[in-house]
């Protein structure tokens, strides 16, 4: 029973869309959803250094892999939210 507790909590989490209030009917929705969303994925790697730098990057502790992911996922979140996106 507990298995299936966390998997729904885990499926659902992740679950999210996101809205842009400030877009022109004109403008196709998915297309500059997808144009922002690549951009902010390439400026979150970089503002969090979570870009993959040589193999050696497996030796990290976890710690710092989960600061580095945890930076970059902030920094995703601020640059759609600079874009206008909002999450639902």
């Amino acid at each position: 029973m507990r298995a299936i507790i966390l998997i729904t909590i885990l499926l659902l989490g992740g679950c999210s869309s996101y809205y842009n209030p400030s877009l022109d009917m004109n403008v196709d929705r998915n297309a500059q959803f997808k144009i922002d969303r690549e951009a902010c994925r390439e400026r979150s790697k970089k503002e969090a250094s979570s870009e993959p730098r040589n193999d050696w990057q497996f030796l990290q502790t976890y710690d710092k892999q989960q600061r580095e992911q945890s930076d970059e996922a902030k920094a995703f979140e601020r640059c759609m939210s600079g874009k206008g996106w909002i999450k639902k």
